[in-house]
């Protein structure tokens, strides 16, 4: 169950609520989809079988081919920045997907300035993605904090947004009920 539905908060035109609701949709089907299959030949499920930055990785490439399919917006190369465009406004929006409770923590790689599309989500004993919440808001580089690394680190130097920004300037579109694990989306 939802704690709510937000029509009130802006999307980049070419984007609707209906739009991002069946590519939440699409994407824990296809999950359902692997782990059945894994389970079947005494496997444990794909959140099990890989680390947690590459199943989220796996949940935002899924989303941003959803909506490529569903929305106005299409897909950019894999690597580029926005994730996708539409092409009749040239309005881009960068999607990513996190297990983190603090998302504003781990947004971002690069300071770049445009729309982001944050999905924050659990994962059921099926493992499958629940989304959490789902959270959209207009950046720019004053926004972002570097975090670079440390001497002896081998993690890629990233940046994330700071806390207050993403306080003032993120919206909540979406938000499931504490505690509900039944609804996929």
């Amino acid at each position: 169950m939802l704690n709510g539905i937000f029509y009130e908060v802006t999307l980049p035109e070419g984007l609707t609520i209906e739009q991002l609701e069946e590519a939440m949709k699409t994407v824990t089907d296809v999950f359902d989809v692997i782990n059945d299959g894994l389970i079947k030949r005494g496997m444990p499920p794909l959140s099990r079988l890989i680390r947690v930055n590459q199943y989220s990785g796996m949940v935002s490439d899924l989303i941003t081919r959803a909506l490529d399919k569903l929305s106005d917006f299409k897909r950019t190369r894999n690597t580029d920045y926005p994730d996708l465009k539409n092409p009749r406004t040239s309005v881009g929006i960068e999607v990513k997907a996190t297990i983190s409770e603090q998302p504003w923590s781990t947004v971002g790689h690069n300071v770049t300035r445009g729309w982001f599309l944050v999905f924050e989500f659990d994962v059921n004993e099926k493992g499958s993605p629940i989304f959490r919440r789902v959270w959209i808001g207009e950046l720019t580089e004053e926004d972002f904090i570097w975090r670079g690394r440390g001497p002896t680190s081998k993690r890629t130097p990233t940046a994330s947004v700071k806390r207050e920004s993403w306080e003032k300037k993120m919206k909540i579109v979406f938000e499931r009920a504490a505690g509900d694990m039944e609804k996929s989306y």
